[in-house]
């Protein structure tokens, strides 16, 4: 039976947070970031009462790529939107109780219209309605005292498939979720566009005792999966898959690669261009035939134009090609699958109901024409740990999806932006996600795998609350604060 509630109250806070060393992803190269986290009061028909929580990186020129809007606009769209979600969640509850799913449904369209009308686009509406879908499951788990699996497994939050497609009416979650969730995923470790391949790549070594290189990491996490980006600079492209494939060459095991464009073509011409290159490489014949799926590799301005749809199929003949910058509102990957995609991304940064909702649009799809045409990926924004990274993770043992995107452990140095209580508390109560080294927690990752069954726990995914008193109110944080450029 699904619960109804509402929401009595929320607070937010930002920490700035620095990486241990440059991260550049699509147009940006990031050095500092803001990490956002909302808690949530929720109260049931009875009067009972819980706090719930979400967090995620305020992450610059992903959601809003647009040139003239600065990093510093970019942040204070994502902070208004929260703004305006936490405002009418907050409105809604005045007068009713409602299932988490229904004032999701109910909240959704004017967070979207509002973001819209302010000069902000659909992907960042879907940010502030996430934070606020997210910090209420965590709380209805709290005060139910069942996990994230749990809630959904029972439809304990009220979700309607049919509300989102008229074609799943009638069908529940639960028909497409895994027997249980999945407790060990395999990290698929990202290799950005700066990021040293070998020692001989380093201008400026971190020293901090941790890993550096691509080679550092296969050897020592013993990774088996990565995401490699890829700029739209042909020739720069190829060399630097050339010297990649060579270090994968010299280990002893295979690989699972996926290919991610960050929006950095223009045409499907343009990124068939690189493909042919890739192709037509003596060096880079293993790499291609290791590769999974490409990732938005079209500027969404032009991703699900009508007109791509013939080199969409073209290209998903030979990989599948899947959306994740274009995935901006609940019919995304719909359209997007009619257009020649096969897949988008779950992040949670842009819906949990959204995701539960294409898992079971794949499926459907699936079962119709008889073979596995349509996937779910699991991407990531650095999330990090606590609230974020276990939320997420959370997210994709639900889904069953058995690899995700992990890259925050490389940028960020542990659990280095938490308080010393709040790192205590983590490892007390997730010892098989994290461990220590001297005097730092840090994400433990052994043969590639985290272990992660102690995500199992009533709530989003972690037992450690975050300390809301040492961060900054949202009115009282300013960009300049963090020193990126």
């Amino acid at each position: 039976m699904p619960i109804e509630i509402r929401v009595v109250d929320s607070t937010a806070g930002i920490a700035n947070v620095h990486a241990r060393m440059p991260f550049r992803f699509g147009v940006i190269t990031m050095r500092a970031a803001p990490l956002f986290t909302l808690a949530v009061t929720v109260e049931d028909r009875a009067g009972r009462r819980a706090s719930g929580y979400a967090a995620d990186l305020l992450a610059f020129r992903w959601f809003d790529k647009r040139p003239d809007k600065s990093l510093a606009d970019n942040c204070r769209d994502l902070i208004r939107t929260v703004a305006v979600a936490r405002g009418l969640y907050r409105d809604a509850g005045r007068d009713r109780y409602a299932t988490p799913f229904r004032l999701f449904l109910d909240t959704h369209p004017e967070i979207e219209r509002t973001a819209l009308a302010e000069g902000f686009n659909r992907l960042g509406a879907a940010f502030g309605s996430s934070m606020l879908e997210r910090a209420v499951i965590d709380a209805v788990g709290r005060l139910s005292g069942r996990s994230f699996f749990e809630l959904v497994l029972d439809n304990e939050l009220g979700v309607e498939l049919g509300a989102i497609s008229p074609e799943l009416a009638g069908r529940e979650v639960r028909e497409f979720l895994p027997a249980r969730p999945l407790e060990r995923l395999h990290v698929r470790h990202t290799v950005g566009l700066v990021d040293p391949i070998t020692a001989a790549d380093i201008a400026e070594p971190v020293d901090d005792g941790l890993p550096e290189t691509l080679e550092d990491y296969l050897e020592r996490d013993g990774i088996g999966y990565l995401k490699i980006k890829v700029a739209g600079a042909l020739a720069d492209d190829v060399a630097r898959l050339e010297a990649i494939a060579a270090v994968l060459a010299r280990c002893a095991r295979p690989f699972r690669i996926t290919l991610d464009g960050n929006e950095q073509y223009k045409t499907p011409a343009d990124f068939l261009g690189l493909i042919e290159r890739v192709k037509g490489s003596g060096k880079l014949e293993q790499l291609w035939r290791q590769v999974l799926f490409i990732e938005q590799p079209l500027d969404r301005a032009v991703a699900l134009e009508p007109d791509v749809k013939p080199a969409l199929e073209a290209l998903s003949r030979e990989k599948p090609v899947i959306i994740d910058e274009a995935d901006g509102w609940l019919g995304a990957f719909k359209e997007a699958a009619g257009l020649g995609y096969r897949g988008t991304s779950h992040k949670n940064c842009k819906g949990v109901y959204k995701s539960l909702h294409n898992l079971a649009f794949a499926a459907v799809h699936n079962a119709r024409v008889g073979r596995r045409e349509l996937l779910l990926s699991a991407e990531d924004l650095s999330n990090l740990p606590v609230v974020a990274l276990q939320a997420d993770l959370a997210s994709v043992a639900l889904l069953g999806i058995d690899h995700v995107e992990r890259n925050g452990h490389h940028y960020f140095r542990g659990l280095g932006h938490l308080s010393a209580a709040e790192k205590a508390a983590a490892f007390a109560s997730h010892a098989d996600l994290y461990e220590r080294r001297g005097d730092e927690v840090f994400l433990r990752i052994a043969g590639g795998v985290l272990e992660c069954a102690s995500l199992q726990t009533p709530g989003m995914g972690f037992a450690a609350l975050p300390d809301m008193a040492r961060l900054t109110p949202p009115d009282a944080w300013d960009f300049a604060s963090l020193g990126q450029d």
